[in-house]
């Protein structure tokens, strides 16, 4: 099912409003007639094999039925790619991994029986968009072909390999596209990875070294690797190597089975090529070799204190800077290197986070500036944008208590001590006596509770529960029923947490 902009955004409205519309509301979104909301209701639901994807609701109006519209996502039925588009890109693949090489335009475009004017808007299309990356399309007696440095045709491939959603994170494929024996080979590939280096190599990473190692496969196959390939490291990538010796042994394995699968021996830059993947994946469980360079540390922290000023939210440096480090720093090395990641879920990502989209977006502007970066792509940020919705999750969730006494020692500290140890995940704001909370009410407005060891004189919307200094099983029991009571999180968490 090929859908239209308008269907997509049709779609799009629903998805991101999760209610029921009216048709007079969707056409005043949409900025079209009620007319035609009917019709592009009627087209995709007459398209859709699993019943009405959109559902009409007496009095009320429309609404999506997610579940319907995710079969049809996952089968495929639902075409978001113009056919055109689709149509191009795969010729630009084929010519690609066969580049230097040459290919009739008549065998080209058989499978699409299009007209001798498409195939001309096609080839002006293709030329304007290859010239992005610094590739040529020649055109010679009727036949097509594309020129340019192996870096850059790789770097195409992989974009274009993306835009295909040739490769899922299962390790699915289009059998029009990948042969089913290369498909195994390539796995057992990273798992081997993973076994040599003890880590798991997580999505999208593991996606984007599956696609490094499937374009080599078919350039070296179908193509011809140059042999102008730059093959010559400079000192500060082979300071790299040492650094990350194990990694790099790995990847001369890897390039070696490889040699071995192809019947030809790969050039020796190939295996430095698949360490570049490497190091700029997130490895797990491999804080031996996680890059904690000086600017990495200094860019997780610019992000994290300009977000704050964003987002409103107190986030805890201290605490998350590390789990962001190990983000950031293999970030910096795509940046560098011009290496590429999908984000697959940035469709989704952009809908439900739009105000974080654009802090990060933001954020990520003035960081390209102050650190003299690459352009930081949408992809890149999705994926941060996840981090700061987490922070800012795990921050909600916290409940903030205030502890009291008439003097705010002694008691209250052995109170802070027993109540940290029941409620670990709370934070304690404060250990303070009833005067001082007095004097300072404004310094204490987002207070969820007050534990006292006294009776409050003075009135106090917070709400506030008289304990034992001690800490009794009982004040635990009562405290636990109204914290319980107090924010159970956030809309995304409870409409999320079983899917």
């Amino acid at each position: 099912m090929q859908l239209s902009q308008r269907e997509n955004h049709l779609l799009e409205l629903l998805i991101k409003n999760d209610m029921t519309l009216t048709a007079q509301e969707l056409a005043s979104f949409a900025h079209v007639s009620t007319k035609t909301i009917y019709r592009t209701i009627k087209r995709i639901n007459d398209e859709s094999s699993s019943g009405d994807i959109i559902v009409s609701e007496v009095g009320r109006g429309f609404r999506l039925d997610y579940e319907k519209y995710l079969k049809e996502s996952r089968k495929g039925n639902l075409e978001r790619m113009d056919e055109a588009l689709n149509r191009r890109n795969s010729i630009m693949l084929t010519l690609l991994f066969k580049s230097p090489y040459s290919v009739k335009i008549s065998e080209l475009f058989e499978p699409y029986f299009v007209t001798e004017t498409v195939r001309i808007q096609d080839i002006k299309k293709m030329t304007f968009f290859l010239r992005k990356y610094q590739l040529e399309l020649k055109k010679q007696k009727q036949r097509l072909s594309i020129v340019g440095t192996e870096k850059d045709i790789r770097k195409t491939v992989n974009y274009l390999i993306g835009q295909e959603n040739l490769i899922n994170e299962t390790f699915l494929a289009d059998a029009k596209n990948v042969n089913a024996y290369d498909i195994d080979y390539i796995t057992s590939l990273l798992e081997f990875i993973e076994k040599r280096l003890r880590t798991t190599i997580s999505y999208p990473y593991n996606i984007n070294i599956f696609s490094h190692l499937y374009i080599l496969l078919k350039r070296s196959r179908e193509g011809t690797i140059s042999k102008k390939i730059d093959s010559t490291l400079d000192r500060d990538e082979e300071k790299l190597i040492t650094k990350y010796q194990p990694i790099y042994d790995v990847s001369t394995e890897v390039v070696q089975r490889m040699s071995g699968y192809l019947g030809c021996k790969l050039a020796e830059i190939e295996s430095f090529f698949l360490f570049q993947y490497l190091i700029s994946s997130r490895l797990e469980n491999q804080d031996n070799i996680v890059m904690n360079e000086e600017d990495a540390v200094e860019l997780t922290l610019f992000f994290m204190e300009e977000m704050r000023k964003l987002i409103g939210a107190e986030i805890n440096i201290d605490e998350y800077q590390e789990d962001l480090i190990s983000h950031i720093t293999p970030l910096l090395y795509r940046l560098k290197n011009e290496i590429v990641i999908k984000n697959e879920l940035l469709k989704d990502i952009q809908l439900e986070y739009q105000n974080m989209f654009q802090f990060v977006s933001q954020v990520s502007r003035k960081a390209e500036q102050k650190f003299h970066l690459s352009t930081i792509s949408e992809d890149e940020i999705g994926f941060l944008v996840l981090y700061f919705v987490r922070y800012k999750e795990i921050q909600k969730r916290k409940k903030r208590i205030l502890i009291m006494c008439s003097s705010g020692i002694g008691t209250s500290e052995l109170l802070k001590v027993k109540v940290r140890k029941a409620f670990p995940d709370i934070e304690i704001v404060d250990v303070l006596s009833s005067k001082k909370f007095s004097k300072n009410l404004e310094r204490y407005e987002n207070i969820d509770l007050i534990l006292t060891t006294i009776h409050l004189t003075s009135p106090t919307a917070i709400p506030t529960i008289l304990v034992n200094s001690v800490f009794t099983k009982q004040d635990e029991a009562r405290t636990k029923k109204l914290l319980g009571g107090i924010g159970n999180g956030s809309t995304f968490n409870r409409k999320f947490q079983h899917s």
